[in-house]
């Protein structure tokens, strides 16, 4: 992990560096540039001032003071030197174009017009290290109104490729392109020098910034290291010793100020915890032991009043027993009591349903000798009905016979009134009407025989039944002498019945009034037994109650107890002072 003091370095040299670079960077490039444009422009100027002295001297070969090919060799003297014997020239250079720079003149077709060392070739072919046809290029840049072409070659003597730069210009007298040019290097290179010195201003302004960064880093990172040492020992729960403070009066001060304070109050607390978990772990101690004895003697009396409550209910048990029983008892006499007092009134009852019984059997016997004469006098008439019923039969035989006749005679008067025609249409209705008339004649008729059939076959049912009746009031009369008898035996032993009666049901009021009394203290007594055996049971459950309560007291001393070891053991790994 890298420290404050590293990244304070690393970020003030970033800040230091950066800038610089880009200064330096910008400075070189722009004298550069600035340097490459000016040599620009000075071969530029050279091509221009070769074209006007070619110009020249073609005035003065139109003037006939020379001929052209002495113009054309005075121009190639003037850009270049005489020529040598090995057909080279010097390369007086006339104009500065720097230390590798001269004149190249070309014809259209790329013959070497005047070169240093080329002169009478042809080099429309040649291509530099890139493979670019330079030559053809500056040819088609000439004729195109002029300008730069760049390209890569070798520096004279050396391996080394630098690129070189050439102005072209077409003169129009001769039909010469017209070159000049040199290397990059030879108009740049006081550049370099800038570089060099942008170089050395950037390293002294790093060592300066370095060593005032290092100042000022130890400066701002020593108290934090401080801090952060003692917050390593604070980390390990070791307060002992004394923290050194700062005596500054920024924010790295008050910070140390702080560091102190905290120190001193976690002292002070982590000592009050010493103190308050002894006392927390003692007192826990004597809880526990106090609620341990509570607990045992909770347990005893739970254990006694469990005996008592188990007694109770047994005694409970055996109260409620003998109360069922008495209850019973109770219930057996009363019932006998109440059917006692039923039979009383059953037998006073039976008493004077039997006079009543007497006197409806002698009132019985007058009416069953009423019914015997009126029996008699009924069946008499219901055969005279029967006779009538049989005439009243012949008269509506007489009368459907009438209805047949009256029918047929109205289907032959239908007959003929249909012969008749439109003169018997009056006289078919009225036969038509009392065609219909003897037809419904004919079945009321026939209604009337089958009420007479059902009225006759009634009147031979009553005459049979009333002869049975007489037959069974016969019978009747003789059995109502029989029931008088029996009534006068039934009252004599009902008398007798009625008296033993009495005397038992005296016997068996005395009785239920002394079992109900024994049924009230029974009850009594039940209701005590209960009353003591929910008390033993109330007594019991409070007990368990308290001895729940006397286990969770001790088991909350317990965990208490445990707590106070836990913090005692958290505090003891604090090293105070």
């Amino acid at each position: 992990m890298r420290s404050v003091r590293g990244k304070l370095l690393s970020i003030s040299f970033i800040l230091l560096v950066i800038p610089g670079l880009v200064i330096g960077s910008i400075s070189y490039l722009s004298a550069k540039n600035s340097l490459d444009a000016s040599g620009q422009t000075m071969i530029k100027n050279a091509v221009t001032m070769a074209i006007q002295m070619i110009d020249g001297y073609q005035q003065q070969v139109d003037a006939g003071e020379i001929t052209l090919e002495e113009a054309q060799e005075q121009v190639k003297t003037y850009l270049l030197g005489e020529i040598q014997a090995d057909g080279t020239r010097p390369n007086m250079n006339p104009v500065d174009l720097g230390e590798n720079g001269y004149f190249v003149v070309l014809d259209e077709q790329g013959n070497e017009i005047a070169h240093p060392s080329l002169e009478g070739e042809n080099v429309l072919d040649v291509q530099d290290v890139d493979g670019s046809y330079f030559v053809q290029e500056q040819i088609e840049t000439a004729q195109n109104g002029g300008g730069f072409v760049t390209y890569s070659w070798a520096f004279p003597d050396s391996d080394r490729i630098g690129e070189k730069i050439m102005y072209n210009e077409l003169d129009p007298n001769w039909g010469w392109v017209v070159t000049a040019g040199s290397y990059m290097e030879d108009f740049n290179a006081e550049s370099n020098s800038i570089l060099w010195m942008i170089g050395w201003t950037i390293g002294a302004s790093l060592i300066i910034g370095a060593v005032l960064i290092i100042l000022l880093s130890n400066h701002l990172s020593k108290p934090i290291v401080a801090v952060k040492n003692q917050l390593n020992r604070l980390s390990e729960n070791d307060l002992t010793g004394s923290f050194a403070a700062f005596n500054r009066k920024d924010e790295i001060g008050e910070l140390g100020a702080s560091l102190v304070k905290m120190k001193d109050n976690l002292n002070a607390m982590i000592q009050r915890i010493q103190q308050v978990s002894h006392t927390l772990a003692a007192s826990s101690e004597e809880l526990s032991a106090s609620a341990e004895e509570t607990n045992r003697a909770t347990e005893q009396i739970a254990g006694s009043i469990q005996l008592i409550s188990e007694n109770a209910e047994t005694q409970t048990e055996q109260a409620a027993s003998s109360q069922e029983t008495v209850y019973g008892i109770s219930e057996g006499i009363s019932t006998i009591k109440n059917h006692l007092v039923s039979a009383g009134e059953s037998t006073e009852t039976t008493a004077l349903k039997v006079a009543e019984g007497k006197e409806r059997v002698l009132n019985t016997e007058v009416k069953m000798n009423d019914i015997q004469e009126t029996s008699k006098r009924a069946s008499g008439a219901i055969q005279q009905l029967g006779g009538k019923s049989e005439q009243i039969g012949n008269i509506v035989s007489l009368i459907t016979a009438v209805a047949e006749q009256t029918n047929l005679l109205a289907l032959n008067a239908a007959i003929e009134a249909a012969r008749a025609g439109e003169h018997g249409k009056g006289f078919a209705v009225v036969a038509d009407e009392i065609r219909k008339l003897a037809e419904q004649s004919s079945r009321s008729t026939s209604q009337i025989q089958e009420l007479i059939f059902e009225i006759q076959t009634g009147i031979q049912e009553s005459v049979k039944y009333m002869s049975e009746g007489e037959s069974s009031v016969s019978a009747g009369m003789e059995a109502m002498y029989l029931t008088g008898e029996s009534f006068n035996e039934i009252e004599s032993a009902s008398a007798v019945i009625s008296e033993a009666a009495r005397n038992v049901l005296n016997s068996v009021t005395e009785l239920d009034q002394r079992t109900a009394l024994m049924v009230e203290t029974t009850a009594k007594t039940t209701e005590m037994i209960e009353h003591s055996s929910a008390e033993s049971q109330s007594i019991a459950a409070a007990s368990e109650e308290q001895s729940a309560s006397m286990e969770e007291v001790a088991a909350s001393s317990a965990a208490l107890s445990h707590m106070a070891e836990e913090l005692s053991e958290i505090v003891a790994e604090f090293k105070i002072a």
